[in-house]
């Protein structure tokens, strides 16, 4: 019973916390996650410094290099804080 009250009495505070309060991302966390997400859907190769299936390096075989209609955010200095902010107001964070 004792260990009952002291899981209760240790789990409390996360019920008292302000809601959202653990959930803010700073804008770094949100441009990495960012990031991730657009080189996971880009398919093979999608930055210079990823890799290709043979082991040799992008490059300018990459999605990034070629351009065009398919843009990746491979560097943080791609995030827009236009995107951030989207981001924020799509999410509610």
């Amino acid at each position: 019973m004792r260990r009952l009250s002291l899981a209760v009495l240790s789990l409390a505070p996360l019920f008292w916390a302000e809601p959202g309060s653990a959930q803010r991302m700073t804008n770094e966390e949100i441009r990495k996650r960012l990031m991730d997400d657009s080189i996971a859907s880009a398919g093979d190769c999608p930055c210079p410094y990823s890799y290709a299936w043979n082991g040799r390096q992008c490059a300018n075989d990459s999605v990034y290099s070629k351009g065009g209609r398919q843009s990746v955010l491979c560097y943080p200095q791609d995030v827009q804080w236009w995107m951030i902010e989207d981001f924020r107001r799509r999410t509610g964070l």
